[in-house]
This record gives C-alpha cells, sequence and structure tokens, in this order.
C-alpha cells in the first residue's frame, strides 16, 4: 500500500519529527497532488502542520493560470493554508543566460526557501518520485559524473525533503485515480527539445530491451553507490579535522602534506568538503576543477587558480588556501596580548583564539606532533612575561632544529606560506624572545629535553 511506503521512507530517512510545519510544493501534477494528500492523511499520526505553496512560471499562459485555480481549489478543499506568486522565468532566464529548465529550477527553489522563511516552515516537501531519481542518474551518466551525481536525488538536503522518492510513478499515478482526482498536465513535459524527457520517452524504452527491469536496478544502483559516497564522506570529514590549518568565514588553509598522505579517492572528497564549507554549495563545480586541483598538489610548487562562481584556489608545497575571492593583503594594526597559564585571550584582530595550559605531570606520549595549530614548550625555558602579538619588522628567531637565529621573514618564505596569510599568523613571545610562531615552528631554546619536568601546551583555535 503507498501510504505504508510513504510513511517508511519518512521513517527510514528521518524525514519528518513531530511539531513540523511543512511547506508542500504543490504544481498541480500527478506527483504532487500525491504528495499533498498523503501528507494531509499522515498529518495526525505524524504530528505536523501543512502549508500549500505554488509557483505560477509563467511559462504556459492559460494552462498555468488554470493550475493555479486547480491547485488553489485543491488546499481549499482539504483546508490547507496555500501562497501563490507568479515569476516570468523565461525572462529571468534570458536575463542570466540560463537554459528554461536551469532558471525555473532556480526559481522554484528560491521561492519555496523564502515562502518557508516567511511563513516558519521547517521542511520543505517536493514530490520527485523514484522515476525521476532514475532519469536523473542516467542523465548525468550521459552527461559525464562524479560518485555524488552518480547517487541521483537525495531523499533530504537541508530542509528539503522528498517522501516519494522510493515511490514508482505508476503507483503514484493509481494512488490519485483512487481519489477521482484528475491532475494537471504540463505539455512542456513531452517536448523532445528537454534532455529529462528525451531520456524519459525514448532512453529508457531502449534500455527495457535489454532488460525490463532496469529501472529496479538502476534504481538499487544509486542506493549501492550513496552507500559508498556516505563511507568516503565520513572519511573525508575526518580527513578534514586532521589537515585544517585555519579557517574563517570566507577562506580556509589545509596542510598539503596531510591531504597527500590521503587515498586518492578520499582526496577528491576532501576538497569538495573544503571547497563547500567555504562556497556553501558544489553547484557549477566540475570533475575537472577537483581533478586539476588535485594534479596541482602533486606536481607544481606553487600555483593558483579560480573556479567558477568566485572561487579562488591556490596552494604551494605546504599549504592549500581555498577563499571565496582572491585575498587582498590588508595591514593588520598592531596588537600584544598577554597570556597566563593557564588562560585563553581572543585575537579579535585576526579571529582566532589562543588557550594556554600546563601539563605537570608530562610524558612524551601525550604529545601530538602532527597538530600544527598545537605547541609544546618546557615551562622552565619560559621568561617572566609571555604575550601574543603579530609580526613585526627585523623579527628573528632560532627555529627548532637550527643552530643561530633567522630572519621571521626567511622562515615565511623557506616554509613557502603564502604573503597574503602571513600578516594573520600570530607570534608568541616570551622574556622579549619569539618561542612560537603559531602553526608553523617553536624555537630551539623551548624545546622539551630529557630533563624537562612541567610542559605549557599552546593552541591556536
Amino acid at each position: 500500500m503507498i501510504k505504508d511506503k510513504f510513511l517508511d521512507n519518512i521513517k527510514e530517512y528521518k524525514l519528518l519529527v513531530p511539531g513540523d510545519h511543512v511547506l508542500i510544493g504543490v504544481s498541480g501534477g500527478v506527483d504532487s497532488i500525491a504528495l499533498l494528500y498523503l501528507l494531509d492523511s499522515c498529518k495526525e499520526e505524524l504530528g505536523i502542520t501543512l502549508r500549500v505553496a505554488h509557483l505560477n512560471h509563467m511559462v504556459r499562459k492559460k494552462d498555468a493560470e488554470m493550475d493555479l485555480r486547480f491547485v488553489q481549489n485543491l488546499a481549499q478543499d482539504l483546508k490547507i493554508p496555500i501562497k501563490i506568486e507568479s515569476i516570468d522565468v523565461q525572462k529571468i532566464a534570458k536575463e542570466q543566460k540560463l537554459s528554461l529548465e536551469t532558471a525555473a529550477r532556480q526559481v522554484r527553489y528560491d521561492f519555496f526557501e523564502r515562502v518557508a522563511g516567511q511563513e516558519g516552515a521547517s521542511k520543505i516537501a517536493v514530490g520527485h518520485t523514484a522515476d525521476d531519481n532514475v532519469e536523473t542518474f542516467l542523465m548525468r551518466l550521459v552527461r559525464g559524473s562524479g560518485l555524488k551525481g552518480l547517487c541521483g536525488i537525495p531523499p533530504k538536503r537541508g530542509k528539503i525533503i522528498r517522501p516519494l522518492i522510493r515511490i514508482w510513478r505508476k503507483e503514484i499515478e493509481s494512488y490519485v485515480g483512487s481519489l477521482k482526482l484528475v491532475p494537471r498536465r504540463d505539455y512542456t513535459n513531452y517536448e523532445s527539445k528537454y534532455m529529462r524527457n528525451r531520456v524519459r520517452m525514448k532512453l529508457i524504452p531502449q534500455l527495457k530491451l535489454y532488460n525490463l527491469n532496469i529501472k529496479e536496478i538502476i534504481l538499487q544502483t544509486i542506493l549501492l553507490l550513496t552507500q559508498d559516497r556516505l563511507y568516503l564522506e565520513d572519511k573525508a570529514e575526518e580527513a578534514l579535522a586532521r589537515a585544517l590549518i585555519s579557517m574563517e568565514e570566507n577562506e580556509l588553509s589545509l596542510d598539503v602534506n596531510k591531504a597527500r598522505s590521503l587515498e586518492y579517492a578520499v582526496r577528491g572528497h576532501l576538497l569538495r568538503l573544503a571547497i563547500e564549507r567555504i562556497k556553501g554549495n558544489l553547484l557549477d563545480l566540475c570533475y575537472v576543477h577537483i581533478q586539476d586541483i588535485l594534479d596541482n598538489l602533486e606536481g607544481k610548487d606553487k600555483w593558483e587558480m579560480h573556479l567558477p562562481a568566485g572561487i579562488y584556489v591556490a596552494g604551494n608545497s605546504e599549504r592549500l588556501l581555498i577563499s571565496r575571492e582572491k585575498p587582498q593583503k590588508h595591514k593588520i594594526g598592531t596588537y600584544y596580548y598577554s597570556l597566563s597559564i593557564p588562560g585563553e585571550v581572543e585575537l579579535k584582530e585576526i579571529g582566532r583564539k589562543l588557550r594556554t595550559s600546563l601539563i605537570e605531570d608530562f610524558s612524551p606520549a601525550k604529545i601530538n606532533n602532527n597538530d600544527l595549530q598545537t605547541a609544546y614548550v618546557d615551562h622552565a625555558a619560559l621568561g617572566k612575561n609571555l604575550l601574543a602579538r603579530n609580526k613585526q619588522e627585523g623579527d628573528r628567531f632560532n627555529p627548532l632544529g637550527m643552530k643561530g637565529s633567522k630572519k621571521l621573514q626567511d622562515l615565511f618564505v623557506d616554509e613557502k606560506i603564502p604573503a597574503e596569510l602571513r600578516d594573520s599568523i600570530p607570534i608568541i613571545e616570551s622574556g622579549g624572545k619569539i618561542i612560537w610562531v603559531a602553526g608553523v615552528r617553536i624555537d630551539e631554546r623551548v624545546k622539551i629535553t630529557k630533563n624537562t619536568k612541567k610542559v605549557v601546551k599552546l593552541e591556536l583555535l
């Protein structure tokens, strides 16, 4: 029974929780009608409230007006509030040089998100079906796609939920027929100029000549690929936490050596995840962009590239920078912050925090030398005053493992730290000498030795 399948989907994918206010996108077609009536029939059982949203794309003129009135009547019969809006999608497509399909999708989801915000909706339900998922898989396969693309349409993305995603259209049509309703038909769904229509009307019938159950086989393939993708994405999350050097609102930097140490498949997912953290999505990002970054990481010593939507990527043998746009050099005003042990201070000028703690029961096993954002120094080697400041002209210190002093500027060059990042690196000083260039290296004179009894742990957060 379709209602049981519907509820199973909601439970399996955790699409709804009691108290959710659900905005339902209803076009008037068979899928959205089924979605509307199934949610209405289950609302008390699920403990949810409903509101309908209908967007007139102004493409089909008189038919679109009839769709609008039809959806209005459905909402009125079910006593569900409705929000209606009309937007000239063809005009937007022309102005933004988009295909009509792309423009319609963007306008539609922008409309849903906006109305959800206005009405306090916690979820936005749309009517994608198992057939839509199969069609999407084939479209992406033909165009070329990575693993994420071949996983089809996700059951849930942010506020968007798709409770029909495992239900076939023939089941949906039978259900709507049992309601004695005649859904609206969009003639553009039968025009061969749209790729999705060609896939549905021409490609799938041809594939059925090889396997009558081709749609079921593809859906099963999507589910298997999704399991692999989720595993790789979990690995990428773990890798990001280890490789992350710094992260601000519009940029982050990664440790290149830690990225290189990953399995090749995980590296790609790490890059996508990092870009998504900065960009907010992966729209317009293609396989070739990720491949170019991976190639640069392996080969070039210093490089930069620009991705779509204003994303800038630059790297060297030590660090990878991803930002919304090429960072502009800006002078950070002089700052000094006194540090206590233990203690924590906010470095407001660079949006970071510095934490200190004392380890009295010291053991070498407690030291994590792989974390560039953490340093361990000998407490007895510190002077009276501990402070954090920004770099200054003429700074020198004794880098760990080196005899004698070195200009801080020369260290930055040797470590291949991009010039645009240098002003954001805190300098930790004690007794008038630099003890740690945060995220880079400690001073030789404060290193831990066999005679060390107490250790100070410094963390850049």
